[in-house]
C-alpha cells in the first residue's frame, strides 16, 4: 500500500492533513503516523515559501486528479532547505488528503529532522453562543487565535472580548442575527488578547437557536488581521501623502489617460488662480496663447510616448490681470505592459525668480545708465550679424564720440553729464532704422551697428542725420547745453568682414572727425577685414 510505503521511508518527516480546498484540519487517528510531526497551519500554502506555490498548485491538482503527486519545495521560515512534497489522496478511507514533507536525500535528512518547522496560526475558528450572547463553546483554533482558553470565555458574553467603539456595531449585527434565523450578515469586529492587543475577526453569526443540532448561535470567525493591518497601513500611507501634498509648497496633479483632472492640491489652485477642474484644458486654463503650444505638446508627448517633460509657461491670473511663471514637470503613469494610464503633474510659481532672470540678462546686456546695449552686447550683435552667413550683404558701422565731455562734467557735474548721455542715446535710438543697434562701449562713446546699409553713401546719410540730431539744444537741470560730436562711419561690403577691425576702422574715422572740429562725419571702407582702409572722406 502507498500510504504504509511512504510511511515506512519517512518515519519523522513531518506531515499534515488537508482538505479538498487545502485548509489544514485535525490529523485522522486512522491514519498509521509513526515518529511523524503533525504540522498545524491555516492552509498547506502558508508551509511553504512563496515562490513555489503555483508549482504546488499544479501538484495540488495532480493529487487530486490522480491520487498523489509530488515536487520539490522550500519550507517556509527555512527557505534554504530543499524537501519533497509528497500528497496522497486518502479521501474515501480516512477523509483527507496526507501531506509528507520528506528529505531530497540523506544529507537533507538529518537536517530536516533537526529543525522545528514554524507553527502557523490559525485563520479560522468557531464559537457557540445561546441566545443572551454568553458562550457555551469554543474550538482550540479559537484558543490559537485569541489566546483564550475555554474556561475564560465560556459563561462570558461575547461583546465582553470585543473593542468598545465596535460595540455598537457588534449589537446591531446581533439583533439583525436574531430577527432572521439562518446565515448572519458578515461584520468586521476587533477581538481582545489576554495582552490587551487586538486581532481583526471577521464574524458571521449563524442562527441555529430552533435547530434541534444545534440550539446555539454559530459563530464562524476569521482572522483579518494581516489584510486590516495593510488596510490602516494603506490609509496611514494616503495619509501621509496628503498631508506632504497640503505641506510641499508646489502645486500637484494627476490626469488619467482622457485628460480627465483625478487629483489635485490645494497649492495648485492658488498657483493656477482656477478652482478645481474636471479636464487637464480647463484646470490649466490660466496658462497663456503664446505659451499654449508648448504645454499641449508636452502633454501629447507623454501620452504618445511616455516622455517625461519639463516646461515654463506664463499665466494671466484672471483675479489679478497679474502675468506670472510657473513650470510645470509631467511624469507618465504606466501599467505593467508599458500602456500610458496617466501622468502626475509638479507645478511650481517661479515668477520671482523668471524676473530675477530677466533682470540679469537686461543688466548683462544693457547699459544701465542710457538703456543701450553694453559694449560686449553691441560687439556680439555685430559678430552674430557677420556671422548670420550673409556674406554678401553689406553693413555699416557708426562710432560716435562726444566733444569736450569732460567740460560738461567740470562744470554742471557728473549728474548733468549723466543726464546729458541719456538724452543723447535716446536721440541716436530715436534717429537710427528699426534693425539698427545702439550701444554704448565707453564713458561719452557709443556704437551703432547698421546691417544692410545698402552702400557707403546710404551710411554717409544715417551718420549725417545723427551729427544734425546732436547739434541740437540739449536742456539739463542746470540750462542748456549745445553738444558737438565726433562720428566716424566704417562700411563694408560683407567680404572678410571682421567685426574688431569695422570697429577699429570706425574709430579711426572718428578720430579724423575729431581733428577736423567741424563735428562733420568721415567714412573708411573697408573691402576685407585684411586690407587697408581704402578711402576716407567725408
Amino acid at each position: 500500500m502507498l500510504l504504509t510505503t511512504l510511511l515506512s521511508l519517512y518515519p519523522e518527516s513531518p506531515a499534515a492533513a488537508l482538505r479538498q480546498d487545502g485548509v489544514v484540519v485535525a490529523m485522522p487517528e486512522s491514519i498509521p503516523l509513526q515518529r511523524n510531526p503533525v504540522l498545524e497551519a491555516r492552509s498547506g500554502l502558508d508551509l511553504i515559501v512563496h515562490e513555489d506555490r503555483v508549482r504546488l498548485l499544479s501538484t495540488w491538482d495532480q493529487i487530486l486528479a490522480l491520487g498523489a503527486g509530488r515536487c520539490p519545495v522550500h519550507l517556509a521560515g527555512h527557505p534554504d532547505t530543499t524537501v519533497m512534497y509528497h500528497g496522497l489522496d486518502l479521501r474515501d478511507a480516512h477523509g483527507v488528503i496526507l501531506v509528507v514533507f520528506a528529505p531530497t536525500d540523506a544529507v537533507d535528512s538529518p537536517v530536516l529532522q533537526a529543525r522545528e518547522i514554524a507553527k502557523v496560526t490559525p485563520r479560522f475558528a468557531s464559537l457557540c453562543k445561546d441566545e443572551r450572547s454568553f458562550i457555551v463553546k469554543i474550538d482550540e483554533a479559537m484558543t490559537q487565535i485569541l489566546g483564550w482558553s475555554a474556561e475564560d470565555m465560556v459563561g462570558r458574553r461575547s461583546i465582553d472580548f470585543i473593542h468598545p467603539d465596535d460595540h455598537a456595531l457588534a449589537i446591531e449585527n446581533w439583533m439583525e442575527m436574531l430577527a432572521s434565523p439562518g446565515p448572519g450578515r458578515r461584520v468586521r469586529l476587533r477581538h481582545r488578547r489576554p495582552d490587551e492587543s487586538w486581532v481583526w475577526l471577521e464574524v458571521t453569526n449563524h442562527n441555529l437557536l430552533d435547530d434541534p443540532d444545534h440550539g446555539s448561535v454559530v459563530s464562524e470567525m476569521v482572522d483579518i488581521s494581516e489584510e486590516m493591518a495593510a488596510h490602516d497601513e494603506l490609509r496611514a500611507r494616503e495619509q501621509l501623502l496628503n498631508r506632504l501634498a497640503g505641506a510641499i509648497p508646489v502645486g500637484l496633479f494627476q490626469i488619467d489617460a482622457d485628460r480627465n483632472i483625478v487629483y489635485t492640491n490645494e497649492r495648485l489652485h492658488q498657483i493656477l488662480g482656477v478652482e478645481r477642474a474636471d479636464t487637464v484644458e480647463a484646470q490649466l486654463a490660466t496658462v497663456t496663447d503664446q505659451h499654449r503650444t508648448v504645454l499641449n505638446s508636452a502633454l501629447d508627448e507623454i501620452f504618445g510616448d511616455g516622455v517625461h517633460a519639463d516646461i515654463e509657461v506664463e499665466l494671466h491670473l484672471p483675479s489679478s490681470r497679474e502675468l506670472r511663471f510657473c513650470t510645470i514637470s509631467l511624469r507618465a503613469l504606466s501599467q505593467d505592459d508599458g500602456t500610458i494610464s496617466g501622468a502626475i503633474a509638479c507645478v511650481a510659481d517661479v515668477t520671482d525668480s523668471a524676473r530675477m532672470r530677466e533682470e540679469l540678462k537686461r543688466r548683462a546686456t544693457f547699459d544701465e545708465l542710457t538703456g543701450c546695449y553694453n559694449r560686449a552686447s553691441i560687439m556680439l550683435a555685430l559678430e552674430a550679424n557677420i556671422a548670420s552667413g550673409e556674406r554678401q550683404a553689406d553693413r555699416a558701422v557708426v562710432f560716435v564720440d562726444l566733444d569736450d565731455f569732460k567740460a560738461v562734467n567740470d562744470h554742471h557735474g557728473h549728474a548733468v553729464g549723466d543726464e546729458l548721455l541719456s538724452i543723447v542715446a535716446q536721440r541716436l535710438r530715436g534717429v537710427v532704422r528699426a534693425g539698427d543697434v545702439v550701444g554704448r562701449i565707453g564713458g561719452d562713446e557709443f556704437l551703432v551697428v547698421c546691417p544692410d546699409i545698402g552702400g557707403p553713401e546710404e551710411a554717409m546719410e544715417l551718420a549725417e542725420r545723427l551729427a544734425l540730431a546732436m547739434r541740437e539744444e540739449v536742456r539739463v537741470a542746470s540750462g542748456s547745453i549745445v553738444e558737438q560730436v565726433s562720428i566716424g562711419v566704417a562700411w563694408s561690403s560683407g567680404e572678410g568682414s571682421d567685426a574688431d577691425a569695422l570697429v577699429a576702422q570706425a574709430d579711426s574715422a572718428m578720430y579724423a572727425s575729431k581733428h577736423e572740429g567741424t563735428g562733420q562725419p568721415k567714412l573708411a571702407i573697408a573691402f576685407d577685414a585684411h586690407s587697408p582702409m581704402a578711402t576716407s572722406r567725408s
